[in-house]
């Protein structure tokens, strides 16, 4: 079908009108994007800052750090100090000289690191702490260093490790605790036996460190240093601080101390920002103008657009034939024309295509059929072959009545049963193979008769049936037991289970039977162990009436038994 226009009309004039307002809107994106570069320029900037300060303050931290464990392994190795150290360690009362040389070497320590205090602990109960003159330090009477918690803290970590960095709150002796600040633990060990003779703590006043890290003349610049408890060391952002702050942090490997740093940028923060708020207003103002014009233009471009994809959509779902009845004078109109011609062109070849599938899966169904007639047709002509061996013409009549029945079942009406009929045609089978395997095996029934009416195809279950019969009793003891249960499942599907305490099959065998059933070929199944290809092809016929409603399953143990489960619709 073919729709007359009076008028043409191209997209050309409309995109012209439309990508006027995309430039116009480029224009006002492009300023607010300069606005937002400067912003970011400017951020760049302070995080530069903050990065070189930090790494400044990181080398610092670690020559400084560095500068102090020298001199303290200069004075704690010394082969003179180590005999006034051990005398101490080892006297009951310390002699006045061996007090003196150590508060000598103090102080020589004292010097290489000014603004610190030292304190030396002998670990002697007789030794009380050497230390230079400190009002601020004050020890009650019985005081022992051991009663602290730095001591408690320090105890705890390997013998190894030759020092500890804590904050002031971990250790009790000072009467000032407020100005903050660290404290450096250092563990004196004897150089020959290598047993811990005493402990020297460097107390690092917050005002100390902050000069030492070279922070304290820095405008507009303020770090915050905790450790990896998460414990305060330094911090010198001011409590009343306000205004926008850049943070940064890093991590200092030498001492695992977090650093933040905190910078203010009040220029950035007054004209920058102002200016970019002001340009925003503006270009949200014009955009939000061009805006409703290109929706206009838009919306008129791609009304028959969206017309022609639900048709699409439509035709997915297998509708065809529909046709688009849109009014557009331009080069969609033709479009739509011919997708018209296209769309019934496409109906009349699906309605060809499902006649010839259907006749095609009619063909299929009788030829999977037909493979099965010949197999069960042989396996019951040798079953009366060794029953007509017997003495008893009762069973030989009762079973031709049996075959009479099945073959009359098999050969009229058509190839969708009920479960009744198909039942009632297994109950001839079994009857059968129980006289000729002289009663090796019991039948029994588990059945749902509200279930009875629902269809399904023709021969369905005889060859798993058959199949747990030959292979699950033929040369089992007696006492063997078949369950055919049918029942309604949870999602309302119908269940037929097929149950045999058998020999089962080995797991080999039960791959290869599953790898048969799974596989796209129907026309070349070679038989293989269990019995496979009337397994095959009633899986086949099952699958090719019911769909994706039915499903299959089967799962053995050896020397246990069988189970075969049948997952069927309900069908009238």
């Amino acid at each position: 079908m073919r729709f007359n226009h009076a008028k043409k009309n191209t997209i050309e004039s409309e995109l012209i009108r439309l990508t006027s307002l995309i430039l116009l809107s480029s224009i006002i994106l492009c300023t607010i994007i300069s606005n937002l570069i400067l912003y970011k320029q400017n951020y760049e900037n302070v995080k530069r800052y903050n990065n070189d300060m930090l790494e400044q303050i990181s080398q610092s931290t670690s020559s400084y750090f560095s500068t102090i464990n020298l001199v303290v392994y200069n004075f704690v190795c010394n082969q003179q100090a180590q005999y006034y150290l051990i005398q101490a360690r080892k006297d009951n009362s310390p002699t006045t000289s061996t007090i003196s040389y150590l508060e000598n070497n103090l102080r020589q320590i004292s010097y290489a690191l000014p603004g610190c205090s030292l304190h030396l602990f002998i670990d002697n109960p007789s030794c009380p702490p050497i230390y230079m003159e400190d009002p601020s330090l004050i020890f009650t009477p019985g005081y022992h260093f051991k009663e602290d918690s730095w001591y408690q803290e320090f105890s705890k970590i390997p013998e190894n490790q030759m020092y500890l960095v804590t904050t002031y709150e971990d250790r009790h002796y000072y009467i000032n605790q407020t100005e903050g600040g660290i404290t450096i633990i250092y563990r004196i060990r004897n150089n020959s036996n290598l047993n811990t003779i005493g402990y020297l703590l460097a107390d690092i006043p917050g005002q100390v460190l902050q000069e030492k890290l070279n922070i304290r003349n820095q405008p507009r610049f303020y770090l915050k240093i905790v450790n990896s408890e998460q414990k305060e060391i330094l911090n010198t952002l001011p409590p009343n601080e306000n205004g926008k702050l850049f943070q940064m942090t890093v991590y200092e490997p030498f001492t695992s101390w977090i650093m933040t740093a905190y910078t203010q940028n009040d220029n950035f923060n007054t004209n920058s920002t102002m200016v970019m708020f002001s340009n925003i207003f503006c270009a949200f103002l014009v955009g939000t103008a061009a805006f409703l014009l290109s929706v206009h233009f838009a919306r008129s471009l791609t009304e028959p657009l969206k017309v022609l994809t639900a048709s699409m959509q439509e035709m997915e779902t297998g509708t065809f034939g529909n046709l688009i009845y849109c009014k557009t004078d331009n080069e969609i109109g033709f479009l739509i024309d011919q997708y018209n011609a296209m769309n019934q062109k496409i109906r009349d070849l699906t309605q060809k295509k499902e006649s010839a599938e259907l006749a095609q899966k009619d063909a299929q169904i009788t030829m999977l059929q037909n493979q099965i007639n010949p197999h069960f047709l042989y396996n019951t002509l040798e079953m009366i072959q060794g029953i007509a061996d017997g003495p008893s013409s009762l069973i030989i009549k009762n079973c031709c009545n049996a075959l009479s029945r099945m073959f009359r079942y098999n050969l009229k009406g058509p190839h969708i049963v009920t479960l009744e009929q198909e039942l009632q045609h297994i109950k001839y089978y079994i009857y059968i193979m129980e006289l000729r395997f002289n009663h090796l095996f019991q039948a029994k029934y588990q059945i749902d008769e509200t279930l009875l009416r629902y269809k399904t195809v023709k021969f369905s279950l005889q060859p798993f049936i058959e199949n747990a019969i030959l292979h699950g009793f033929t040369e089992h003891q007696l006492h063997g037991v078949l369950l055919i249960s049918v029942s309604r499942e949870v999602d309302g599907r119908i269940q037929i289970l097929i149950k045999d305490n058998g020999y089962g099959i080995s797991s080999g065998t039960l791959g290869k039977i599953r790898q048969q059933i799974h596989s796209t070929d129907t026309q070349n199944y070679v038989k293989k162990e269990y019995g496979s290809v009337g397994i095959v092809n009633t899986h086949q016929r099952l699958l090719q009436h019911f769909g994706d409603e039915y499903s299959f399953y089967m799962d053995s143990v050896p020397q246990k038994g069988t189970t075969v489960a049948i997952h069927l619709p309900r069908i009238l």
